[in-house]
């Protein structure tokens, strides 16, 4: 009985299907993309992996201290000398800004290393100019935060930036990383 379902639905469907024949070179095209989705979950690295646990424990250290500050804020002496909000923000910020750069400014060695080939330095050349524009756009904040003070928009702010650029640097690794394992298949197979 369901082999008579079949043959109806066919008849029925006859005259409808697809008849023209792909261009030269789709069913090459068809297995590399097939053969490189395969080998996607092989290319994360723990470097990878190493990064983004990084970068979730960096923003969560921030936020927790960002969080430590307004909960623990002194209460204000009957004496002349009080501490404003900026005084107490802006240490942690300059701690929070201490581990970030140096994150950064060591992945990005690790990055400059990676580029051996003319490829790869193209990259790493493209991501070093989109840095510079990042951090461009993060000394406007530091500027705005020493002219209109504290606010928590700012601070959300500059901690965007800096996980915008390990995000940036993340993406940079794993096209390297990419490029490398495309230069290495296609050798591969120039050899057989």
């Amino acid at each position: 009985m369901k082999k008579d379902n079949i043959d109806k639905l066919f008849e029925q469907l006859q005259g409808e299907f697809d008849m023209e024949t792909p261009a030269a070179g789709h069913q090459n095209r068809f297995l590399e993309k097939l053969a490189r989705q395969n080998k996607a979950p092989e290319r994360k690295t723990s470097s990878g992996k190493l990064w983004r646990n990084l970068s979730i424990a960096a923003s969560v250290m921030l936020l927790l201290g960002i969080g430590w500050v307004f909960y623990n804020k002194p209460q204000p002496s009957p004496g002349p000398v009080v501490e404003t909000e900026e005084q107490v923000v802006y240490p942690e910020l300059e701690k929070t800004r201490y581990y970030f750069s140096s994150l950064i400014e060591t992945e990005l060695k690790k990055i400059k290393d990676e580029a051996d080939t003319e490829d790869t330095k193209i990259i790493v050349n493209d991501a070093i100019v989109q840095l510079e524009q990042i951090e461009s756009d993060y000394e406007k904040l530091e500027a705005e935060l020493q002219k209109n003070g504290y606010s928590k928009q700012l601070l959300n702010a500059m901690i965007t930036n800096f996980q915008t650029r390990i995000t940036l640097l993340q993406n940079v690794m794993e096209q390297i990383e990419d490029t490398k394992q495309l230069k290495k298949d296609n050798h591969e197979e120039s050899r057989i």
